[in-house]
């Protein structure tokens, strides 16, 4: 017998990682290699999460992103790579660098870099920039290596965008050395070659395949105002296969010393995995009935009563790392009451209506709120965002500063 163990499949982290269409695969490599696990088909039936029939499922432009970004990553880094996307703002921003994102999830610096620049490869040129600046400069890299950008395009956007904006020909033709018409001649090729943001287009409506739901949240038979949560275990469960189990409790069973240990270590790493399993059921469970209750409004309204939900918030929630959730949203899709398979992801993020009250909180100021006091002001409403989510809507929303207002 050859022993092969697989730490990745052992770990839960990467179970919970697992798409249900994955798993699937994960449980088929793991049976075809452990003689100690045993495969219990289960009927398909419409009563089940696992027996719904698969409906047309489109995915949205981040989705599509995160599929072509992960085959350039480790496996380890998929779910990273779903949380910068889904950490990007409307410019597609990541408002930070990889250095303050490895901060805030206690993830290596060098791993975050890796991932924001396979983002950068696959995705629109100036994704993932911190700021406007960035996004711009990001751009006129390719440009630069097509030898297509003018000699002082590069000094004009680092030093001297602000004094552009404003009108400030002269100034900046000074600090240049050039005359005002090459100034215009930049800022022309500028606003021509490159822009200031780097949004997602949406996907072309095209066929797509048949998509199985890792989580189903469906109305309750009695009340159909309350709402239950049922986690998607795959097309067939497992189990310790009882000879297997059997031979190694027999004390008095003719095999060598050899044997007996192979035999342990292969129920060992089965049980192992079998643990793996239920982890991963029992947190995406968790995960998604907290989201359930936040977005209780959203399963029986519709987008428009989408409330604000972040990851860090769910973590928090139920007791666990960011990062788990992270990795239990990934990847994973949803079916609503009403039918739909979405994205996981989608039940999270900011609704429009946080960032139309904040400009109501602006619009109705006595005197200019700090983002601190905005913060407060929206959680009174009902938005529990952060000081740093406030900065980053003020920004997308044009409001100055409390000190510039």
């Amino acid at each position: 017998m050859d022993l092969r163990v697989y730490p990745s499949l052992l770990a839960g982290a990467e179970l919970l990682a697992c798409p249900i269409e994955e798993l699937d695969e994960v449980i088929a490599r793991e049976l075809a290699s452990n003689p100690a696990l045993d495969r219990v088909d289960r009927p398909m039936s419409t009563g089940s999460a696992d027996g719904l029939s698969s409906v047309a499922y489109q995915p949205s432009a981040a989705e599509l992103l995160l599929s072509e970004v992960t085959p350039l990553l480790h496996r380890d880094d998929w779910w990273l790579a779903g949380w910068i996307l889904a950490d990007l703002d409307q410019r597609g921003f990541l408002g930070r660098d990889a250095r303050s994102l490895s901060a805030e999830l206690g993830v290596d610096e060098a791993r975050v870099s890796t991932v924001i620049d396979a983002i950068r490869v696959v995705g629109p040129p100036g994704i993932c920039a911190a700021d406007t600046t960035e996004c711009l400069l990001l751009q006129l890299e390719i440009l630069e290596a097509d030898g297509r950008a003018p000699h002082q395009l590069r000094k004009l956007i680092t030093c001297h965008l602000p004094d552009l904006a404003k009108g400030r020909t002269g100034t900046v033709a000074a600090a240049l050395g050039v005359d005002s018409g090459e100034v215009l001649a930049l800022r022309d090729f500028l606003r021509t070659h490159l822009r200031p943001w780097a949004v997602l287009d949406a996907p072309a409506s095209r066929p797509v395949p048949a998509a199985p739901p890792d989580i189903v949240i469906r109305a309750t038979p009695d009340t159909p105002d309350e709402f239950e949560v049922v986690v998607a275990s795959g097309s067939a469960t497992v189990r310790l296969d009882p000879f297997w189990a059997d031979l190694a409790a027999d004390r008095h069973a003719a095999i060598s010393p050899t044997e007996r240990r192979r035999l342990r270590e292969y129920l060992t790493r089965a049980r192992t995995f079998l643990t793996g399993l239920e982890e991963r059921a029992a947190t995406l469970l968790r995960v998604a009935r907290h989201v359930a209750v936040r977005q209780h409004r959203f399963l029986r309204e519709g987008p428009a009563a989408h409330a604000p939900l972040t990851r860090a918030e769910v973590a928090a929630a139920i007791g666990v790392h960011e990062s788990t959730v992270s990795r239990a949203v990934a990847g994973k899709r949803v079916r609503l009451p009403d039918g739909r398979v979405v994205g996981f992801a989608t039940l999270f993020g900011a609704s429009g209506s946080v960032q139309a009250t904040l400009k109501a909180i602006v619009a109705a100021e006595t005197r200019p709120l700090s983002d601190t006091e905005l913060a407060d002001e929206l959680h009174a409403r009902g938005y529990p965002v952060a000081r740093r989510t406030v900065a980053k809507y003020r920004g997308q929303l044009g409001i100055p500063t409390h000190t510039c207002r």
